[in-house]
């Protein structure tokens, strides 16, 4: 077959438009053209939700919760699951309250969210099968943004820390900036990234978000509130073309629900039914033809067309093959790296706990040498303290003493004196006159 270079030219940019392509899903998105609401009414293809009432809908943005009163909730559903594996949703918003405001602010990919869900927070939300970004003052801070990821299995509203339960996060004051912030979440097949104001703010290669779910917006505001309003929400996916055509019809053909969200590796049985459309196998590569069969510029198009999305799909299969097993060999490196580490953690730990044994049993020693010295000090002090008071008292009493003639004359002299005294009293009493009755 043979073109010319300004065909050739015109075919290889249609080759990398068709690479570089992002279609906009008008189903999943509002206000991208600068309206909000055609009629101020409904936002097409979003179901709003509110406490005590529902959101206000202005031409450029959407009032989540108002400036006043506090404690209003407010929300905003997809109608339509999203029925792509690779996408990226833009979010822009503001809030705006007073200096010691409050609130926070939900993007949900959450599996029946509408009905789960409807208008509540992380900490009041309960079981629920999806993800969840919460910007918020966590812990008193200036603004955080935070990734939340459930199974169904963990009732948030129940758990004692749920703001344990993050698998990513970052610092980013979000009041009164004056302009509306700007959030960005892309998933694909082997990397979920959270941007914000076009930096990043968290990624990972372990999470696999499944298909068949729905987005939606919510948020609280405290007692003292703050105002969120939404200025858009944006989905685009890299095909046109749906992986799903009715997730009904998939769920009835797999013969179980969609796989809950999770931050777990997909085993290779997953990832490449998950990453492989099943259109891929309604399209086989054109069949050979020799070049004169085709007469016009249009039949030339149209095989090049067919033979360029059959090449752009086995460039994609070679690709995501290509990246599922990078990423199961670097699983497998992690495993091992964590084991090693783990077992040179053990082993420090042994060698530690080791020295530490050796280090009590010589401090045993050294107290009780000390104890038997510090005894046998205080008996030797004890001994000569006695000896000498004993020789003292004896050289006191050897020289305060009379001796023991003198002792026994006054003891003698004192008898007798007691005799002369009884005398004495005898013979008055017997000179005494006598009384009679």
């Amino acid at each position: 077959m043979y073109w010319t270079a300004p065909f050739s030219s015109f075919a290889a940019t249609i080759f990398f438009a068709y690479a570089q392509a992002s279609y906009l899903s008008n189903d999943l998105s509002f206000g991208h053209n600068g309206n909000i609401s055609p009629n101020l009414r409904a936002v097409p293809n979003w179901h709003l939700l509110g406490k005590p009432n529902a959101p206000d809908i202005l031409k450029d943005k959407l009032v989540l919760t108002p400036p006043y009163p506090g404690n209003v909730r407010g929300a905003i559903w997809t109608e339509k699951p999203l029925l792509h594996s690779n996408w990226a949703v833009d979010v822009d918003f503001r809030a705006t309250g007073p200096e010691r405001g409050g609130g926070n602010l939900q993007v949900w990919y959450a599996k029946n969210g509408q009905n789960d869900m409807g208008t509540s927070s992380i900490y009041t939300v309960g079981r629920f099968d999806g993800l969840a970004l919460v910007i918020d003052q966590y812990a008193g801070s200036a603004g955080f943004i935070r990734g939340f990821l459930n199974d169904g299995t963990t009732d948030y509203s129940h758990h004692h820390s749920v703001d344990s339960l993050a698998f990513g996060h970052c610092d980013y004051s979000f009041r009164n900036l004056g302009r509306p912030s700007r959030i960005m979440l892309k998933h694909s097949d082997n990397m979920f990234r959270v941007e914000v104001d076009g930096n990043l703010c968290f990624e990972s290669s372990k999470i696999k978000l499944p298909l068949g779910y729905n987005f939606g917006i919510t948020a609280a505001s405290a007692e003292n509130p703050d105002s969120f309003e939404v200025f858009k929400f944006v989905t685009t996916t890299e095909s046109h073309t749906p992986d799903i055509q009715d997730p009904n019809a998939g769920v009835q053909n797999a013969g179980m629900s969609p796989p809950p969200a999770t931050n777990q590796i997909p085993t290779p049985n997953e990832a490449k039914n998950a990453g492989t459309s099943p259109n891929d196998n309604l399209f086989s590569d054109p069949p050979d033809a020799p070049a004169s069969q085709y007469q016009s510029s249009a039949e030339q198009f149209s095989d090049l067309h067919n033979r360029l999305q059959s090449l752009m799909r086995n460039i994609n299969a070679v690709h995501k093959t290509s990246d599922l097993h990078s990423q199961q060999a670097q699983v497998r490196q992690e495993e091992m790296m964590g084991h090693i580490v783990r077992m040179d953690n053990t082993l420090d730990r042994i060698e530690r706990l080791a020295k530490k044994i050796e280090e009590v049993q010589a401090d045993v020693r050294q107290t009780k040498s000390d104890l038997h010295n510090a005894l046998d000090r205080h008996v030797a002090g004890l001994r000569g303290e006695v000896r000498s008071t004993h020789s003292t008292m004896l050289s006191t009493i050897a020289s305060m003493g009379t001796g023991l003639g003198k002792f026994v004359l006054v003891v003698l002299g004192s008898n007798g004196l007691l005799v002369l005294c009884y005398l004495v009293y005898k013979r008055r009493k017997a000179n005494a006159p006598k009384k009679y009755l």
